[in-house]
C-alpha cells in the first residue's frame, strides 16, 4: 500500500517550513518511486503522534514520527521502489558519522532557526507568521502558529536571546516597572534616561546583539562546514539540505542576520546544499511541486481530522491551568485511538471520565446562569398585579342585554 508522509506546506520558496519536514520530502525524492508514497500538506493536530513530519504505513497499521525514526522505519521494511545506495553498503564509521551530524543538526541549529524565524518579532510577523496563515486551512491560523512560537521559542531559550522578541521584552520592562512602583520607588520614564537623538534608539534588537548572533551561528556553522557531505549516507545530505535551506531564507525577510552570515562565511557549505536541492527536487526554482502532493483528508483513515475538532483543541490549549491538564489528556486519547485503530482495545480511563463529568459540569452550571439571569433582578416585584376595567360583558347575559341597548341609542 502506498505510504503517506504527513508535512508542514511549503514556504519560502521550499517544499516545506520545517526542517525536518525538508529532509524527509528529500530522502523520499532520493529514494522512492512516486508511485509509492504521498506527500499531504497538514499540521501536528491531524495526526495523532502530534509531531512533524509523520509517516503513516497502511500495510502495517502504524505511525512513525520525526525524521531519524522515519529513515529507520523505511529502512527496516523498504517499499517495492525503495533504494538507498549508501545503505547499507556505508561502512560502520560512515554511519556513525551520518547519525552524528544529523543529531548535531537537530539539536544545534534548530535553535538557530528558531531564533531567526521565530523568537525574531520583525522576522515573525514580517514572514514566518503570514507563511503559515497561507499553510493552515481556516481557522486553524488563529491558534496554531502562536503554540508553534511558543515552543521554538523554549527550544532557543538557552541561548539568551529572548530579546529579539519585543513584546516579551516591552512586558519584561513594564512588569519591572510596576514592581519598582509597588516598593516604592521612584520610576524615570525612559524617555529621560536616554537622548532623543540616542543611535540605540533606532536599532533593531538584531543589531544591537548582531556581534552575539553571529558568534552562536558560527559555532554551529563552522562544525557544519567543514563536513564532507558527499562521503557520508543520503539520509545525511538531506537531513544538511532540510536546516541549511532555512538558515540561508532572505527573501521577504527583514532581519537577515542568519543568512548573511551563512551565505558571506560559508559559501562552500551554501553551493552544496543548493546544488544538492537541484539534484533532488528539480532544476526548476519549485520543482519540489511535481513530486507526489495529495489533499488532505483523501486518506482512508479517521483520526479526528475534521478542522472543528482541531480548532477546538488549540483553544483549550490557550486556557490558562486547564492547558497544561487538556494537552495531557489529549496526548492520552491519541495513544489510545492509534492503538485501538491497530486492534488493541482500550478500556476507558478515568482523565475521559473526569472530562466528561467536567463538560456535563459545564453545561449544567451555562444552563443554571442563564436560568438564574432571566429571573427579576433582587428587590424588583416578584408579582404584578393591576385592577381589570369593568366592562358589561364582565355582568354575563345581563351584561350582553344592556351592551345591546346601549348601542342601539
Amino acid at each position: 500500500m502506498t505510504l503517506q508522509l504527513y508535512v508542514w506546506g511549503p514556504a519560502f520558496g521550499l517544499p516545506s517550513i520545517d526542517a525536518e519536514c525538508i529532509a524527509a520530502i528529500a530522502y523520499f525524492a532520493q529514494t522512492t518511486s512516486k508511485a509509492d508514497y504521498q506527500l499531504i500538506q497538514s499540521s501536528p493536530s491531524a495526526v495523532p503522534t502530534h509531531h512533524l513530519p509523520a509517516l503513516h504505513d497502511p500495510s502495517t497499521r502504524t505511525w512513525i514520527s520525526g525524521y531519524t525514526s522515519i529513515l529507520r522505519h523505511l529502512q527496516s521494511q523498504p517499499p517495492p521502489s525503495f533504494h538507498d545506495a549508501t545503505f547499507p553498503s556505508a561502512t560502520p564509521s560512515i554511519q556513525a558519522d551520518s547519525k552524528a551530524y544529523t543529531t548535531f543538526l537537530s539539536t544545534n541549529a534548530t535553535p538557530l532557526i528558531a531564533l531567526y524565524l521565530y523568537v525574531s518579532s520583525a522576522n515573525w510577523a514580517a514572514s514566518t507568521r503570514p507563511a503559515y496563515s497561507k499553510i493552515l486551512p481556516m481557522p486553524l491560523p488563529w491558534t496554531e502558529p502562536a503554540q508553534l512560537r511558543q515552543t521554538m521559542s523554549a527550544r532557543a531559550e538557552h541561548l539568551g536571546m529572548s530579546s529579539l522578541d519585543t513584546d516579551v521584552e516591552t512586558e519584561k520592562e513594564e512588569q519591572e516597572a510596576a514592581a519598582a512602583s509597588r516598593a516604592g520607588w521612584i520610576s524615570i520614564p525612559a524617555s529621560l534616561t536616554r537622548g532623543p537623538n540616542s543611535v540605540g534608539e533606532f536599532m533593531a534588537p538584531e543589531d544591537k546583539r548582531r556581534i552575539r548572533l553571529e558568534g552562536l551561528a558560527r559555532d554551529v556553522l563552522d562544525v557544519i562546514a567543514e563536513v564532507e557531505w558527499v562521503k557520508l549516507t543520503v539520509g545525511a545530505r538531506c537531513a544538511v539540505l532540510g536546516w541549511v535551506s532555512l538558515m540561508i531564507v532572505d527573501e521577504g525577510v527583514p532581519r537577515r542576520w542568519l543568512a548573511e552570515v551563512t551565505r558571506q562565511r560559508y559559501q562552500g557549505l551554501v553551493e552544496f546544499v543548493e546544488d544538492f536541492g537541484r539534484g533532488t527536487f528539480g532544476a526548476g526554482p519549485r520543482g519540489w511541486e511535481s513530486l507526489p502532493w495529495v489533499e488532505e483528508g483523501t486518506e482512508a483513515h479517521s483520526f479526528g481530522l475534521k478542522l472543528h475538532r482541531r480548532l477546538g483543541h488549540g483553544v483549550m490549549y490557550e486556557v490558562p491551568w486547564i492547558g497544561e491538564v487538556w494537552r495531557r489528556w489529549w496526548a492520552g486519547r491519541r495513544r489510545r485511538e492509534l492503538l485501538e485503530y491497530k486492534g488493541i482495545k482500550q478500556a476507558p480511563s478515568w482523565d475521559s471520565l473526569v472530562f466528561t463529568g467536567l463538560g456535563m459540569a459545564t453545561l449544567t452550571m451555562g444552563a443554571a446562569i442563564w436560568y438564574w439571569r432571566t429571573l427579576p433582578r433582587v428587590g424588583a416585584l416578584v408579582q404584578r398585579w393591576e385592577q381589570p376595567v369593568l366592562t358589561m360583558g364582565g355582568l354575563g347575559a345581563a351584561g350582553a342585554f344592556l351592551s345591546s341597548v346601549f348601542d342601539e341609542l
